[in-house]
């Protein structure tokens, strides 16, 4: 069954993407989440490795993973590991360990480390600092995880269904009391900087964002379901079932959310906790590691 991850960023990240993220700190040259440089996928796997040595030699517990194009070119943490990193720009993420709830005193500690004051690049794995090591590492190899990845290039036919996933909903809020609900569009590029997302207004409350999804579930745990059963049958599976129907993907059209405003992400979050409140609690139950995804890629 695959973890969840609970990314945090306040920058335009790769949807999908689910490793480290990099940064950038003062007196530092280090790569920068939207600045993912061209490089041959024998530099991106040299450079994978001196990054993936060098966190290991700090006693960080990694992998490498391979990326779309089969390199050996993304340094993650290791499964069942609690973590949470945060970068100069403001984005950052986390990963609690498999057996770790939504209530659970990992997902506690993930919480107050991003309702913190603090701006300062940190990551903590397992409740040790590895900030510097970290730093460090980042620093000696010029890792930079967009770049890891590889090209991006988006399923057209998927995001089709995301798109009709999204406007069923959204023609659900219209017809519940939300008349200026849009619908979402097909994005423009297809290299994962663009996702087709519902956004709803600001003015919501928390009481009305329940409403609105009681009369307009957007998780069905009954295809969750099908869907882990899917994985878990067919575990060479690189996409989801042919006649697969994507959960809604919902948002806020809140300003800052382009990652300007590193402080709307601590506003918004309770509004968040509701809008994922069901899935947590499905995966929850299954003995997954909780994971709330904010969104990951620019709103179209």
């Amino acid at each position: 069954m695959k973890r969840l991850w609970r990314v945090v960023a306040v920058a335009v990240l790769l949807a999908g993407t689910t490793g480290l993220s990099a940064c950038t700190a003062d007196n530092h040259k280090l790569p920068t989440l939207g600045g993912s440089t061209s490089a041959k996928s024998g530099d991106l796997v040299a450079v994978a490795k001196t990054y993936y040595d060098c966190m290991t030699d700090a006693g960080v517990p990694v992998e490498l993973q391979p990326n779309q194009q089969g390199d050996l070119a993304v340094v993650q943490i290791a499964p069942n590991h609690t973590a949470m990193w945060r970068n100069a720009d403001g984005s950052g993420g986390a990963m609690t360990a498999d057996n770790a709830g939504p209530d659970s005193p990992e997902q506690q500690k993930i919480n107050d480390f991003f309702s913190a004051t603090q701006t300062d690049p940190a990551m903590l794995v397992d409740g040790v600092d590895y900030t510097t090591q970290w730093l460090a590492c980042l620093d000696k190899s010029g890792y930079d995880e967009q770049a890891a990845y590889g090209p991006i290039q988006m399923d057209p036919a998927q995001l089709q269904k995301q798109v009709q996933s999204n406007n069923k909903w959204a023609a659900c809020a219209r017809e519940n009391g939300w008349p200026g609900v849009k619908d979402s569009t097909m994005p423009v590029k297809l290299d994962g900087s663009e996702w087709p997302t519902v956004l709803l207004p600001p003015t919501i409350t928390a009481d009305q964002l329940r409403q609105l999804l009681t009369a307009c579930p957007n998780f069905d745990a009954a295809k969750a379901t099908a869907i882990n059963e899917y994985w878990q049958n067919n575990p060479t599976a690189t996409s989801y079932p042919g006649d697969d129907s994507p959960d809604p993907s919902i948002s806020f059209d809140v300003p800052g959310m382009d990652g300007t405003d590193p402080k709307i992400w601590e506003q918004l979050q309770p509004l968040y906790d509701i809008l994922y409140e069901a899935q947590n609690a499905f995966y929850s139950s299954q003995g997954v590691g909780a994971g709330v995804a904010l969104p990951t890629a620019k709103a179209t």
